[in-house]
């Protein structure tokens, strides 16, 4: 209360002091490191449970064709290879030379066909000409925890004596022989390494 009686002005302290100045939006953008970016990206996908999504539109194979009687365990007299046939076009093309194609597929259902086949002789091992069994899948569609859902086929002569396999199931790190339905003789090893490609 003042002298005069009249009530006294609250005194208002107009300095700065004690307080934090609150940045304007230019000059708080102008105080973020240039490369956060890509220090956040990193420590992002150093995360266990992060999985770049790009990588989850293939799945990475492994596939061994055998045939009984072509050598020592079915795979000395063999020369394995993969095309893509649904694309028509041979640059797909590729022996496979230690004997095992490593296979990174696309995502699909139903309307692929991804053709791990081999040459051998006919009659192997005795010398008749050749001829190209191949296993063909045809699905490869992914479920919860990555398992993997395969459909397939499998030829004995190029286009002809093909039949349809049940559809399988894999988990990343299992591996499945399947075996031509009616011609046993005509097995293919199949391992699923997981998501991604190689």
């Amino acid at each position: 209360i003042s002298r005069s009686g009249a009530p006294a002005k609250e005194r208002t302290d107009s300095s700065r002091a004690g307080k934090t100045p609150i940045p304007s939006l230019g000059e708080a953008l102008g105080q973020i490191p240039t490369g956060i970016g890509s220090d956040l990206s990193e420590g992002y996908k150093a995360n266990p449970f992060y999985f770049d999504p790009s990588l989850r539109d293939h799945v990475k194979l492994t596939v061994t064709p055998s045939n009984t009687g072509c050598g020592e365990g079915g795979k000395q007299l063999i020369k394995p290879f993969y095309i893509n046939s649904a694309k028509g076009d041979a640059k797909t093309f590729q022996w496979c030379d230690d004997g095992t194609c490593h296979l990174s597929l696309e995502m699909g259902g139903d309307t692929l066909h991804n053709d791990v086949g081999f040459l051998k002789l006919r009659g192997c091992p005795l010398h008749e000409g050749y001829t190209v069994p191949y296993l063909r899948v045809m699905k490869v569609l992914l479920a919860s925890y990555d398992k993997l859902h395969i459909g397939w086929g499998a030829c004995s002569e190029a286009e002809t004596s093909c039949e349809v396999g049940p559809d399988v199931s894999m988990s990343p790190g299992e591996c499945k022989t399947l075996t031509h339905p009616s011609k046993p003789s005509m097995k293919y090893d199949v391992c699923y390494d997981g998501p991604g490609v190689y």
